[in-house]
């Protein structure tokens, strides 16, 4: 049985040490299942949705993670309601790729409106494994 079934949270800057910060998080909540199966994978997508939630969208901003069955969930909460998009960014492009790597490593991912708790905002998160 995962040890982080019942998930923890971690409140995150509003500053790009955001992904430094939540993939420590997520280092140290890793289970023994998912931290050899999916650890990399979920470094990658937590970096990218606590660097997107700074970048375009709005304090607070708050991660967090638990385990369901066999599957690794990550979420990250912001205080903006606007939607992140998947895009095509030019092959020169600097940014835009985010959500896109994102959904290229999830098993599954998501937004859903409203952020952590009854916070306004929305919360994208992602699923690994399974």
């Amino acid at each position: 049985m995962c040890e982080n079934s019942a998930g923890a949270d971690l409140d995150l800057p509003a500053d790009l040490s955001a992904a430094r910060r939540a993939r420590t998080f997520l280092r140290d909540r890793s289970c023994p299942e998912h931290g050899g199966d999916v650890l990399d994978q979920a470094l990658l997508a937590v970096s990218e949705l606590a660097v997107n939630a700074v970048e375009h969208g709005a304090p607070p901003v708050r991660a967090h993670v638990d385990c369901r069955g066999g599957v690794l969930h990550l979420e990250v909460s912001d205080g903006s309601p606007a939607l992140p998009r998947c895009t095509s960014p030019e092959p020169s492009a600097e940014s835009g790729r985010g959500v896109g790597l994102v959904a290229a490593l999830a098993a599954d991912w998501g937004v859903r409106r409203g952020g952590s708790g009854q916070r306004p905002g929305k919360t994208v998160w992602c699923d690994l494994g399974g």
